[in-house]
């Protein structure tokens, strides 16, 4: 059967597992394995646009936001703001207001050097999370580009419930080669990135 829908794949899976019975718990091992490729995979379908208003020294991350790419102010002239770690933000971190230059993640906001002097427009490139798969969004970019990420991802998954399921080495050799191997892929290719836009773009 192809991989190519949310039906197939957990059909799929309950025969790689031959079970019958595990109809609840394949939705699971699903969601494990999503969850694994928001923390692995990088691929150019994720990149994404958003637009910000740097008004303040912390501003909100752009919804499913899961990685940098860049941050820049829009306001004339166009600065390419410099990312720095928590430990340097706290080095660079002045308490004067004026047009920021660096940039850092304090949880779930975007952290500034500097309280912004006005109200500047900003827009971030960034890696966001895909749709999970569902009965409503049966396919996404990974389980098109790299199905053997979905399949070998839940079968991983299964194992601490299964317990003791000797194949399951194998199931984690073939997920690490696919996400090495799809996302070196995107690295290589020629060209700019690609990237999703969420919210108005200037």
């Amino acid at each position: 059967m192809s991989l190519d829908t949310y039906a197939n794949l957990k059909t799929d899976i309950a025969a790689w597992l031959e079970r019958d019975d595990l109809t609840d718990q394949i939705d699971t091992f699903i969601d494990l394995a999503e969850a694994k490729h928001k923390r692995e995979v990088r691929i150019r379908d994720m990149v994404t646009r958003a637009s910000l208003t740097v008004n303040a020294r912390y501003v909100n991350l752009p919804s499913g936001f899961l990685e940098p790419m860049s941050l820049r102010l829009l306001t004339n002239p166009v600065t390419v703001l410099n990312s720095v770690s928590h430990y340097e933000m706290s080095r660079v971190r002045v308490e004067t207001t004026g047009k920021p230059k660096y940039y850092s993640f304090n949880g779930t906001e975007i952290e500034f050097d500097r309280a912004a002097d006005q109200s500047y427009d900003g827009e971030i490139l960034y890696y966001a999370e895909l749709t999970p798969l569902s009965d409503d969004d049966t396919t996404n970019a990974i389980l098109t580009r790299a199905p053997d990420l979905y399949l070998y991802g839940a079968l991983i998954a299964a194992e601490p419930y299964l317990m003791n399921d000797p194949r399951i080495q194998t199931w984690a050799a073939l997920y690490n080669s696919g996400v090495t191997a799809i996302n070196a892929m995107d690295r290589k290719k020629p060209g700019p990135l690609f990237s999703r836009v969420m919210g108005a773009t200037p």
